[in-house]
């Protein structure tokens, strides 16, 4: 797949619009943009110097068909696009699978393993992008692809992203949950929630390197101090959710040690 290949894009939520511009910014042609808002698609296409298309049903053959939509509607939006031997169609769920783009011969997927958001800027050749396929001349398109976006750009099969998948919405969306606890007992009491940058950089720092992350678990729970943990309840009695929180992972990591 060359620089100018010609794409059609589905969808014009996060994803689609960070990597449709992503795309159009690395010289690839958007041709067409459909999605099911007018002001939105129209939006997108100004922006990609596209053409909207409001019917799937009359959206122009391309080389490239992206869908970057919710997991729940890709089979559903698949089967409204004629399928044509030519066209590589491929969809950007993490967790999902080829089959949700049958009928369509050459499918594939292009994942960027990143929690998106229109309103911020990524550099994407630090976004991980994770590519599977329906046949090796097709796994090497998308590789190809995702290669022209990011120096962190390689094949995963369904097991592998599944897994890719589940170790992120435990370190990236359940940790924003305990971040928001402790935002907000520090903000109630009008202390800066900044201070504590230090010790969250110094975690993913060590979380880059290969130790353990048990190696270097500290605090009351990991050294039994039930004084502290007792206090420390007290202190969020009125926070049902940081309380729940805070007793279940100070019982594991009690249990663990």
């Amino acid at each position: 797949m060359n620089s100018k290949a010609n794409i059609a894009l589905c969808g014009t939520g996060h994803v689609a619009w960070k990597l449709g511009e992503a795309l159009h910014q690395a010289g690839y042609t958007i041709s067409f943009v459909w999605g099911r808002n007018r002001s939105d698609r129209e939006a997108l296409a100004r922006l990609l110097g596209a053409q909207p298309v409001s019917e799937l049903q009359q959206l122009p053959l391309t080389e490239l068909c992206i869908m970057a939509l919710p997991d729940a509607v890709i089979a559903e939006v698949a089967q409204q696009i004629a399928p044509d031997a030519s066209r590589l169609v491929l969809h950007c769920a993490g967790t999902g699978q080829l089959d949700w783009l049958a009928p369509h011969p050459r499918r594939g997927i292009l994942w960027p393993l990143q929690s998106i958001r229109k309103e911020l800027q990524y550099d994407w050749k630090t976004v991980p992008l994770l590519c599977d396929a329906s046949d090796e001349a097709s796994l090497a398109e998308i590789l190809a692809l995702g290669g022209s976006l990011s120096e962190l750009c390689e094949a995963a099969d369904q097991k592998s992203r599944e897994a890719y998948h589940l170790a992120a919405v435990t370190t990236a969306n359940f940790s924003n949950f305990l971040f928001e606890q402790a935002f907000d007992l520090l903000k109630q009491q009008q202390l800066d929630h900044r201070l504590l940058l230090p010790i969250l950089r110094y975690q993913l720092d060590a979380f880059a390197s290969n130790q353990a992350p048990w190696e270097r678990q500290t605090g009351p729970a990991r050294r039994g101090d039930l004084p502290t943990i007792q206090k420390q309840l007290q202190q969020i009695a009125e926070r049902p959710a940081h309380a729940a929180l805070y007793r279940l992972f100070s019982e594991l990591i009690q249990n663990k040690s």
